[in-house]
């Protein structure tokens, strides 16, 4: 477990069991900062730049590293990345900010290790009831009652009874999967976009 003083943000990366957690209703979540910025009257993009993208049969992502200014008070900007998510006609878009980045960064990769054992192991899906899903590694925004609290990302590893690969989602009470493909793949965007911002 790892706190991150800038967002208080806690990750966890455990073994969930069977099922899935419920979220709260989408008006219980708070923009994140860069979400507000992005939305309000007088921002643009200054730069963008996609660094990667992500897709399965079942979803897809785009990864894109943005700077968003105030054209009314220059030099307001703010500096993260977009992430629009799209399964079948459900989408959503989350914006993360640039200081939590390396905390996404680090908790994809330790996903994809755990997950990594795991498949090694070769017991997790020998666990499961015929429609069971578990989970590896799953990261959420926590507050101190333990919910959360922002529209941010959470990801982690599922195995189930036909698939297994990552899944994502923004507690918006719909799960992006994507079989087959690993969190490490995210974690290299979010690595790709960090390196970006270090030169804009």
């Amino acid at each position: 477990m790892r706190w991150v003083p800038a967002n208080v943000l806690f990750w966890c990366i455990v073994l969930l069991s069977l099922g899935r957690a419920q979220a709260p209703s989408n008006s219980a979540f708070r923009p994140t900062p860069l979400e507000t910025f992005s939305g309000e009257p007088n921002t643009r993009v200054s730069w963008s730049r996609e660094v990667g993208r992500i897709d399965s049969k079942e979803a897809h992502a785009v990864i894109t590293v943005v700077i968003v200014e105030d054209t009314a008070q220059p030099p307001d900007r703010m500096r993260g990345i977009r992430v629009d998510l799209s399964k079948g006609d459900r989408t959503d878009v989350v914006y993360l900010g640039e200081e939590t980045l390396p905390a996404y960064r680090d908790a994809l990769d330790e996903i994809s290790r755990e997950a990594a054992r795991e498949r090694s192991a070769n017991n997790v899906r020998e666990n499961l009831t015929p429609d069971g899903t578990a989970y590896v590694g799953a990261c959420i925004f926590r507050y101190a009652d333990g919910s959360p609290r922002v529209h941010a990302l959470s990801a982690a590893y599922y195995f189930a009874p036909d698939s297994s690969g990552m899944a994502v989602n923004s507690f918006r009470n719909v799960e992006f999967r994507f079989p087959d493909q690993d969190p490490s793949q995210l974690s290299a965007a979010i690595a790709l976009a960090i390196d970006q911002l270090k030169n804009r």
